[in-house]
């Protein structure tokens, strides 16, 4: 038996579909609006990470250049939430320090061949693990077991550390892996050359393109929209995750002002992100807000 449908009912399914679709759709759109920058005594600023727990950030500073010589001169500073100098050498005696990240109460550092080991309370360097074959790393970040994985951007390579023994995890030649961030089944990987943002399945190793346009890019940030990344010679863009293969919004550029944006960091409960600028020598905070 046919029934006829109300008219009022036929709208407000209209009305919800019209609401679905255009949720879907809907571009989120972000503002940076600085907030503070350190003063320059930083020495070739490459990467920050916030501790909350601490409430501190952490600096990585590669010191004098190349970027790859072992020269001892590379340092971690720390600083407090308001861009303050708490320490200025609070671990010393790094070769090049870049990429790092925080497990079980330790800092992990990426230099140049090695994983560096830093007791997080006491700032002493407690091992320093070699990775076999490694020539630039660049990157790392840790999985929730505690699984270090560090990119290696000269020979377009991800290696894998896990209990003191290094693997190559993949092959990514003509790639060139830069920044990296672990999610629970799948790695994003950002390309210093092609300008992609990829994803790539921890199991299967099939790899997606997530996001382009971000040429010479640096660091990911994860946001609850999405990602913001960092394109080495001064951009910041964000990346929407519910989308595949699309261009990423350009959110600053700070090429005209010589500051560069390396390896980011993100404070949630404030939305601030915090950009190393490398040969700038200094850390600029700016607040994240949606129009």
């Amino acid at each position: 038996m046919k029934k006829n449908i109300p008219l009022a009912v036929i709208l407000v399914i209209m009305l919800m579909t019209f609401h679905i679709s255009y949720s879907q759709t809907k571009k989120t759109e972000i503002t940076l609006t600085k907030l503070w920058e350190t003063d320059t005594i930083l020495k070739t600023a490459e990467a920050v990470r916030y501790h909350p727990g601490k409430d501190i950030i952490y600096v990585s500073n590669i010191g004098g250049l190349p970027p790859n010589k072992k020269d001892g001169d590379g340092y971690i500073s720390l600083l407090s939430k308001n861009g303050k100098i708490v320490k200025h050498d609070w671990v010393t005696g790094i070769h090049a320090p870049k990429g790092l990240n925080f497990f079980n109460g330790k800092l992990f550092v990426g230099d140049i061949d090695t994983v560096v080991e830093i007791d997080v309370e006491t700032g002493k360097i407690e091992n320093k693990h070699p990775i076999t074959n490694a020539v630039f790393i660049n990157d790392l970040d840790i999985d929730t077991n505690g699984d270090i994985y560090v990119t290696d951007s000269q020979d377009e390579k991800i290696f894998k550390l896990v209990n003191d023994e290094s693997s190559l995890w993949l092959d990514l030649k003509g790639f060139y892996p830069n920044g990296i961030l672990v999610e629970d089944n799948r790695i994003l990987i950002l390309s210093s050359s092609k300008g992609e943002l990829i994803t790539i399945d921890k199991i299967t190793k099939e790899k997606t393109v997530l996001a382009s346009g971000v040429r010479g890019g640096d660091g990911i940030v994860p946001i609850n929209e999405g990602y913001i990344l960092s394109a080495f010679q001064g951009e910041i863009y964000f990346a929407d995750k519910n989308m595949l293969n699309t261009p990423a919004i350009k959110l600053l550029d700070t090429r005209a002002n010589k500051l560069n944006a390396a390896d980011m960091s993100f404070i949630p409960k404030e939305n601030i992100l915090l950009v190393p600028t490398f040969y700038g020598n200094t850390v600029v905070a700016y607040k994240l807000d949606y129009k």
